[in-house]
């Protein structure tokens, strides 16, 4: 049995598919072949699906890692780039699409709807995947398959999501994408230790897509893919976990296999963590284990917008995360997200001002928070806007037709004002390029 797995990313630099490189080694275990049309590395993705395709493959599977490019300035609704791709495979084969990913389990319904594919898997793939390939060789009933969204008689059903037991799989082998062109082209290679998140930022759908119970992978296995990835001159790395440092329990593990294993004289590796769970014995165990630099969402340097973000640490601790960095000598970067329910000018003024005083080494600015309908912040604006999104003047984008929010929409608070972007940039001055 043979499938096809297509990575239609057109996002630039190019973002490793790790998920892809996960889902390999589950269709191994179960003796399904594995054919890749990696669309960002082939000078002819066209010619290459073509290639493959011929074979008559049970199922091509297609991740969607992104919806659109989270950025305010532009809007960017990027699921639209990959219908290309998806419409040079229902030319060559009548092989069933079944989409998956990240961006696909936020909006799974109106994905399948927009790209007019027959099946989609929410949540984990290593399982569901497989599943569905045997149900469709077998003609097995679909409700076999976890996780699975398909259309039948015109309405769209759903299997319960079952959440992959990580800790006892192996994911090591990354032995399907061309990784060393990512590392040449882009400049890392990702890496999972855990999925999920426990977190209650009030803006953020990863809780939905990955779970709120936080599942981990065993700290050898994460080492082990680690060292095989090196061996093949790959030296540097990103975590793709939520936030790398919860459980802090796990992330205290994981530090310490990759020390004791010697590997971390040999990499660097930066992450993703939360504020609020971040130590002197955390900083110390990531160094010694190669983290050259942490991206901590910080959100936020005003307290009672902190508490509205659903954060559970205030600006002090951005003080004392910052005070540990430089001590540890890691790279210290603070994500901002300015513009939600509660903003004003002296709020804003007040963490420009924190991040001046404090000088982390990168400080990033998003304005404008996106809408998803499953977050309590999209919820209360959804109910509150009653049905009539366009007259909310805080919300910026697509607003008609658009009522599942599957084009991004953003909320800037309207008190802000209209010259908000220009008065920004003026009370940022001299620090450095910006991006808002």
């Amino acid at each position: 049995m043979r499938i096809v797995l297509v990575n239609p990313n057109p996002m630039m630099p190019p973002v490793t598919p790790v998920s892809l490189d996960y889902l390999e080694s589950a269709c191994s275990d179960a003796g399904i072949e594995v054919d890749l049309v990696d669309c960002p590395v082939e000078p002819d993705w066209s010619k290459k699906l073509s290639h493959v395709l011929t074979e008559k493959p049970i199922l091509v599977g297609v991740t969607v890692r992104n919806i659109d490019d989270s950025y305010f300035a532009s809007r960017d609704f990027s699921l639209r780039r990959i219908i290309p791709v998806l419409e040079e495979i229902k030319r060559i084969t009548q092989a069933p699409i079944c989409l998956g990913g990240v961006g696909f389990s936020i909006f799974p319904y109106e994905v399948m709807e927009f790209c007019d594919v027959p099946y989609g898997i929410c949540g984990d793939g290593e399982v569901g995947l497989v599943k569905l390939a045997i149900a469709l060789k077998e003609k097995i009933e679909l409700e076999t398959v976890p996780g699975l969204v398909w259309m039948e008689n015109g309405n769209y059903r759903n299997n319960a999501i079952l959440p992959v037991p990580l800790e006892k799989i192996d994911l090591a082998s990354r032995s399907l994408i061309d990784n060393g062109y990512y590392f040449e082209n882009g400049g890392q290679v990702g890496f999972e230790t855990k999925r999920g998140c426990s977190l209650n930022c009030v803006y953020c759908p990863e809780p939905h897509i990955r779970g709120k119970d936080v599942r981990v992978r065993n700290p050898l296995n994460v080492v082990e893919e680690l060292t095989n990835l090196y061996n093949r001159g790959i030296d540097v790395f990103h975590t793709c976990d939520s936030e790398f440092n919860c459980p802090y329990s796990h992330a205290v593990l994981v530090c310490k296999a990759i020390i004791e294993s010697g590997l971390g004289s040999k990499i660097k590796w930066y992450a993703y963590c939360s504020p609020e769970y971040f130590t002197e014995e955390l900083a110390y165990l990531m160094r010694q284990s190669g983290c050259v630099g942490i991206d901590f969402g910080a959100d936020h340097g005003d307290n009672k917008m902190l508490g509205r973000l659903g954060h559970g640490y205030i600006s002090d601790d951005l003080i004392r995360i910052r005070k540990i960095c430089l001590k540890h000598n890691i790279i210290c970067m603070f994500d901002l997200l300015l513009g939600s329910p509660g903003e004003t000018k002296i709020s804003i003024e007040t963490t420009i001002h924190l991040m001046k005083k404090i000088k982390p080494d990168r400080v990033g600015i998003s304005l404008g928070v996106r809408l998803y309908p499953m977050t309590p912040l999209g919820r209360k604006i959804i109910k509150a806007s009653k049905g009539a999104l366009s007259k909310n003047r805080s919300l910026f984008g697509n607003l008609e037709d658009n009522e599942s929010l599957l084009r991004p929409i953003y909320y800037c608070d309207a008190v802000l004002g209209e010259d908000v972007e220009d008065w920004l940039y003026g009370i940022i001055g001299d620090d450095g390029p910006t991006r808002i």
